[in-house]
């Protein structure tokens, strides 16, 4: 079996087509196409002249044959994400030789990002999510003297998905500005900013504002107290 090409590289939302062909001229009752996932060969795409063509679910609608032969094959992703990335097998069902393969892989490169966050009991929680190939990395551009912790998940395909989760307890200075998590691989880079609502940095301000107001009012108090208490002579 020749291939088109062993490996094909496209970025993310490019059209990418695989191919195989036989070396010689056989009698083929039915061609097949596979994803390798490791242990398992998942079929995506069938084609005979008696049953004609099927492509397999989660695969309609996103990629079609480019030839109808069968000792000739092909396929096209027309939009393709990044976890398409992986090897696929070209299977030409013979007779009598049985099963002739081929193998051929896709590396689809991309970066996908998002930030979110939430405020609790006066302090912030911001968790930035990254899953790219190659491998992406995630920075803050302020820490405001806290230490990310952080989550890999490394995926057979090539894929690496990242979780960075910054606590934040000094809110006061957080605005738009400053705070951003910012993505990267050798491909490109991206800056998220936590945008954190009016109302909720609103609420944020007369929250500390009123703790310290309280703590004002208890020193003032304690120092009364002091001063006014009677002092015993000895």
């Amino acid at each position: 079996v020749a291939l088109q090409a062993e490996h094909t590289r496209v970025k993310v939302g490019n059209s990418a087509t695989l191919g195989c062909a036989l070396t010689e001229p056989r009698d083929v009752l039915q061609v097949t196409w596979q994803k390798d996932s490791g242990k398992l060969h998942e079929n995506i795409a069938t084609y005979s002249v008696k049953t004609g063509l099927n492509i397999h679910k989660p695969y309609q609608d996103r990629m079609n044959f480019t030839r109808l032969e069968l000792n000739e094959t092909g396929i096209i992703f027309w939009d393709t994400r990044m976890d398409d990335s992986g090897c696929y097998i070209c299977l030409f069902n013979t007779f009598p030789f049985g099963s002739l393969s081929g193998r051929t892989c896709l590396s689809v490169f991309g970066l996908n990002a998002s930030v979110h966050y939430n405020i609790s009991e006066g302090h912030l929680i911001a968790i930035c999510n990254a899953v790219g190939l190659p491998e992406p990395t995630i920075t803050w551009n302020n820490l405001f003297s806290s230490t990310p912790t952080q989550e890999m998940v490394r995926q057979t395909n090539g894929i690496v998905s990242i979780t960075s989760k910054l606590e934040i307890y000094n809110t006061q200075g957080i605005s738009v500005q400053d705070l951003t998590c910012r993505v990267r691989n050798m491909n490109e880079t991206v800056e998220l900013p936590v945008k954190i609502k009016r109302e909720e940095g609103s609420l944020l301000l007369w929250l500390l504002i009123t703790v310290g107001i309280l703590i004002v009012l208890v020193l003032i108090l304690i120092t009364l107290y002091w001063k006014k208490r009677p002092c015993r002579r000895s």
